[in-house]
Order: C-alpha cells, then sequence, then structure tokens
C-alpha cells in the first residue's frame, strides 16, 4: 500500500506532479467551499476530468493555500492494492506514515467513490468523529444518489461537464484577435464533431470516445444490473443519436429494438443517469402536456453523438451544442423552468421561464434570412408573449421584427463563447 500512496501522491516528496490544464470555473468553485466542512462531490461523465481537477485542486491548495503536501490524501477505489481494507485503515495508515495525530485536520480525495459497496456508511462514521476534509468523485448519479440519502446535510455537489467552446479554445491553445474572428468558424465544425472530452480534444486518440461509451455501458450498467442483453443499449444510443433534437417515442424506440416499452425506460434513465444523454421536457401551460408530451434527447458531449450517428447532421449538432451551453448556464440556478415548446404542430426548439418572463430560443444552421421559416414563431407568438426571441445560426447576424417582437440571429461560434446571462438578464 505504501508504494501505491507514494507514486499516487507525488507532492509528498515534493515532486512535480501533472494537474493539466486549470479548469478555473471549477477548481475555483471548489476553492470557495472549501472552508465548509462538508463533503464536496464531483460528479459526471467518464473521463470528463474529474480526477484531473481533484488533482488541480490539490495543487491549488498546496501553492495558494499553503496546505502541508502530508496532510494531503489522494486515492483510487478502484486500485487492486487497497480494495480489501476499509477506508479508515487506509486512513490511519496515512496518518501513521506522517505521523498525523487524530484530532489534526486532513484532507483526503477518494476518486471512483461509487465503486465501494456501503461507501456512504464507511465516510459518514469518519466525517462524524474525525477532522477530516473529503473531496470524492463518482461518474454514475444513478450508483451515487441511492447512497447520498444516507448524508443528507453533510455534502455539496458539482456537476462537471465536458469543455465548453471556451475551455475548448484555450485546451487548443487558440487565441484569436478580432480580425481573425472568421477562423473561429473553423475551430466551432471541430468542437461540434468532436465534443469536449478533455484527452479527446488534446489527443483524438482512435475509438476513445467509443470505449468511453463501452466502459460505462459494461462497468457501470451491465455488471451493476446483470443486464443479460446489453447490446440493446449500444443500439439505443444508435437510434438517439440520429433523433439528436426530435422527440423520442419509448413506444416507436420498443419497436423498432424489439423489446417492452418498460425496458426502453430503463434503459433511457440508465442513459441519463450515467451522463451519456440528457432529456429536455416539454414546456406548457398545461401540466398534462407537459406529461404527455415525449422529451427531446441529447447528447452530454456531442461528439459522442456524432460517433454514433449514422450520417453528419450539422443542425443536430449545432442544436446539441445549444441545449449544452443553456443547459450549463443555468444548471445550478433556481426557480428556471427550460423546455421545448410544441401546440398545434408547431415547435420552439428551447423556452427559458425566468421571473414571469419567457425567452424563445431557436437553433437554425443557416446563413440567410432566405432559409429561415417562421411559421413556428408566429403561431408561438400568438399564444406566448416572450421577453426576448433569440435565433442561433450558423453564419447569420443581425435582427428583424416578427409580429411586431424583434428576432436577433446570433451566429453559434458567438453565442457559445458568452455566457447566457449576456443575452437573458437577470439569470
Amino acid at each position: 500500500m505504501n508504494r501505491y500512496f507514494y507514486l499516487t501522491n507525488p507532492w509528498w516528496q515534493d515532486e512535480f506532479f501533472d494537474y493539466g490544464i486549470i479548469r478555473p470555473y471549477y477548481v475555483d468553485k471548489l476553492k470557495n467551499d472549501f472552508d465548509q466542512r462538508l463533503i464536496q462531490i464531483l460528479t459526471g461523465l467518464r473521463r470528463v476530468g474529474k480526477t484531473t481537477i481533484s488533482r488541480q485542486l490539490i495543487y491549488t491548495l498546496i501553492k495558494t493555500e499553503k496546505i502541508k503536501p502530508t496532510r494531503i490524501l489522494f486515492f483510487s477505489i478502484e486500485e487492486p492494492s487497497i480494495t480489501k481494507f476499509p477506508i479508515i485503515d487506509i486512513i490511519n495508515r496515512f496518518r501513521a506514515e506522517h505521523n498525523i495525530k487524530s484530532r489534526e485536520k486532513i484532507f483526503v480525495f477518494i476518486d471512483e467513490i461509487q465503486f465501494r459497496e456501503n461507501w456512504q456508511q464507511e465516510i459518514k462514521s469518519l466525517y462524524d468523529s474525525e477532522n477530516i476534509k473529503f473531496v470524492l468523485t463518482g461518474s454514475s448519479a444513478m450508483l451515487l444518489s441511492d447512497k447520498l440519502s444516507y448524508l443528507t446535510g453533510r455534502y455539496l455537489k458539482t456537476r462537471v461537464f465536458p469543455l465548453n467552446f471556451m475551455e475548448y479554445l484555450r485546451f487548443k491553445n487558440i487565441n484569436l484577435s478580432k480580425t481573425n474572428n472568421y477562423l473561429l468558424q473553423n475551430h466551432l465544425q471541430d468542437f461540434l464533431d468532436n465534443g469536449g472530452i478533455p484527452e479527446y480534444v488534446l489527443n483524438k486518440i482512435d475509438r476513445y470516445l467509443e470505449t468511453t461509451v463501452e466502459s460505462i455501458l459494461f462497468k457501470d450498467l451491465v455488471s451493476k444490473f446483470q443486464l443479460r442483453n446489453p447490446s440493446i443499449l449500444t443500439d439505443l444510443i444508435y437510434l438517439l443519436a440520429d433523433r439528436v433534437g426530435t422527440t423520442s417515442s419509448s413506444l416507436k424506440l420498443a419497436r423498432i429494438l424489439g423489446v417492452s416499452k418498460d425496458t426502453v425506460l430503463t434503459y433511457l434513465d440508465y442513459l441519463d443517469k450515467t451522463y451519456i444523454t440528457s432529456k429536455l421536457n416539454s414546456y406548457s401551460s398545461s401540466r398534462n402536456k407537459e406529461i404527455y408530451n415525449p422529451p427531446k434527447i441529447y447528447f452530454e458531449d456531442t461528439g459522442i453523438g456524432n460517433k454514433y450517428a449514422s450520417k453528419i447532421n450539422q443542425g443536430a449538432l449545432a442544436e446539441n451544442a445549444v441545449y449544452n451551453h443553456i443547459k450549463i448556464s443555468i444548471f445550478d440556478k433556481l426557480r428556471i423552468k427550460f423546455g421545448y415548446w410544441y401546440e398545434n404542430q408547431s415547435e420552439i426548439d428551447f423556452i427559458i421561464a425566468h421571473k414571469k418572463k419567457k425567452y424563445f430560443i431557436e437553433s437554425k444552421w443557416v446563413n440567410n434570412i432566405a432559409e429561415m421559416n417562421f411559421h413556428g414563431l408566429e403561431k408561438a407568438l400568438k399564444i406566448i408573449n416572450p421577453e426576448k426571441v433569440l435565433y442561433i445560426t450558423n453564419g447569420l447576424k443581425g435582427k428583424m421584427e416578427v409580429r411586431a417582437n424583434t428576432v436577433y440571429f446570433i451566429p453559434l461560434y458567438e453565442f457559445l463563447r458568452k455566457d447566457l446571462s449576456v443575452y437573458i438578464n437577470g439569470l
């Protein structure tokens, strides 16, 4: 165990360690909450960078907060040399190695905690009895959620998302002046096609995204739930990848796959809880319509969706990117309602309701007004009076009036470079 400790905690010997490219949003958020004793839990899609962010936080604690390096322990729950030991024994060995008394504060980072049976009981006992600041990572909401109720009032959870467009540009070391803004379109295309999984953005390893999904399906789901026909999950991903931005009827999907509707609903929930996909529910003034209308399914990472699609659909990739940008912008904000609007065969891609005001956002992969159709918008404006209407486009920029409402045309590369609050006041 000691050899593993020193290999994974190089800061004990003042050695350089690779902490990757800093993602300030997450590191600052975690650091700002670090004075609280609460357990901090990082969750999100596999390989999205949770472990790296943990190491970035460790680096920040040592360099800027002046925490003594030998007070910080990092280990993975999957490491074979320590899996047989209770967490308290691992921590006691750490304390003994550095002569740290039980009342002295330590910082413990545990990776992939969901693979430990009854981890919540071990962590709760240590949290209640010792002076320990815990940071835990986990890749599945499904495998974590049934445990977290045991820790109610003792934790803060941070969702880690794939790189957004601005992070992607920084990871690729792309700094463009205003005179070179036209080059953003090329980088945007790469971002849509390949997504924002950090390692893949940096190195584009062959089959990296496919093996990421396979790892989720077979390690997180098949082994946990003893699924008898895991290929149905893969087939479902293929079907969803060809239906990005459209409503997905579970009954229709069930017929195609040759399984029951209940099986499809269960598998859709699996994909959602492991962060492969993300669903957007219908928005309506009628609760019945919201429940009756099927959700739209998007992918947490456009690169994964693109890999599993039968053909490249730039409009669908763009809409997926718009959805992800909105979702991330409003994720931790309260009293915001977000959905798609559909009535009388007319649809608005995204509607946001906030403080009694409503905002329309449409994704249209076009370059000029002649390619635009406003029939759906005109019907929606007869029913809802939005505060603002945004059309996110390929290259079209400007504004025009539609039924006494100003429609703002914003190129996607520009929309993705700014927080949603820039366009919607008060978010």
